[in-house]
């Protein structure tokens, strides 16, 4: 049997939420951190930085979203950016993959997904019609808190 390839992230965005999901990726196996886009070049090549010293791969620092998509060396991307940010980051992605630019096969968004149910859809939308895997990366879905609180709502 063969190894498989390393599963290659770009993130979208480099504030706390982007360090806190890089000191989680230090203790997942085959994965890399390959490209990173902040509009802020400091932050953006920080952020390369950090993945250098954390030994998660190499990571390419760049000027635009369309330059992270499109760099080929990019398997998933993690939305990360602000939240009024997000649906103009999926119109993005869903148009470079859809017009063929860009090889990403994935997309993963922090919470909240979006501001707005309206948001939300769209966000939907747009990722299925791209035809990209996606995901949801929300950590207290399942917190025995949260869970015990819904099986308590939902026995009413």
């Amino acid at each position: 049997m063969s190894a498989k390839p390393p599963l290659r992230v770009g993130f979208i965005g480099s504030g706390f939420i982007a360090h806190f999901h890089l000191q989680a990726l230090t203790g997942v196996r085959n994965v890399e951190v390959t490209g990173g886009y902040s509009p802020t070049p400091a932050r953006r090549e920080a952020f390369a930085e950090a993945v250098a010293r954390l030994d998660l791969g190499t990571c390419t620092a760049h000027p635009s979203l369309e330059a992270l998509l499109q760099a080929g060396d990019v398997d998933a991307v993690w939305i990360l950016s602000p939240n009024h940010t997000r649906l103009d980051a999926m119109e993005v992605i869903a148009a470079e993959v859809e017009a063929g630019r860009s090889t990403v096969r994935a997309v993963a968004c922090e919470k909240p997904l979006a501001r707005t149910l309206k948001e939300a859809r769209a966000m939907l939308a747009l990722v299925e019609r791209a035809g990209l895997n996606h995901g949801y990366l929300e950590n207290q879905v399942f917190a025995s808190a949260v869970t015990r609180g819904k099986e308590i709502i939902w026995r009413r």
